[in-house]
């Protein structure tokens, strides 16, 4: 098992080692994943001159940062910081790749990006197995799904049955009443 430590989104550290520089830890931990031949692929994509491209590439340290890092999002950031991040990062790379980089509209997606990120401190458990690697959990002081607010299939200590009948009436109303309204013009 290893050991992936985020601090504000970046990668500082693996297992028991810290790093000054981000690329330092990026050059170790490829180095010790490159062994199981981990990150090997080809994608294919669409080029700026509206072709088609193919790489063949072996990026086992990045891969196993963006999943690792993606996880540890997932446990920190709201719903809606995820969807947004997930949206403006995927226009932000498309953009970038397209030679775009001096588009002021770019530094305002990386203030958002970035502020994103604020959160986003923690461990993520890694094994690594020939081929493959499997993520196996995180610890994050910033971790949303804290047992503490309740256990996921069991309880939730955030509310009651009678709350969620409630609240299930309030968001089903504009549905029902679409319904009502169409039911009665198909009538008509």
């Amino acid at each position: 098992m290893m050991r992936l430590h985020f601090e504000k989104g970046e990668l500082v550290g693996i297992n028991d080692e810290t790093f000054e520089n981000p690329v330092n830890a990026i050059q170790h931990l490829q180095a010790m994943a490159a062994a199981y031949a981990i990150g090997r692929d080809i994608h294919v994509g669409d080029t700026i001159i509206g072709i088609k491209g193919r790489v063949g590439f072996e990026a086992a340290a990045p891969l196993i940062i963006i999943k690792a890092h993606h996880l540890l999002e997932k446990h920190v950031l709201t719903k809606w910081q995820q969807y947004w991040k997930e949206q403006l990062g995927n226009w932000y790379g498309m953009l970038v790749h397209e030679g775009q980089f001096l588009e002021p509209v770019l530094r305002n997606v990386e203030k958002f990006l970035e502020d994103t990120q604020e959160h986003v401190t923690g461990e993520v458990i890694v094994e690594l197995m020939p081929y493959r690697f499997v993520l196996q959990g995180i610890k994050s002081p910033f971790d949303l799904m804290a047992s503490e607010f309740g256990s996921y299939g069991e309880m939730n200590k955030g509310y009651t049955g009678e709350d969620v009948k409630g609240f299930s009436k309030m968001l089903s109303n504009q549905v029902m009443i679409y319904n009502k309204v169409k039911e009665k013009n198909e009538q008509a």
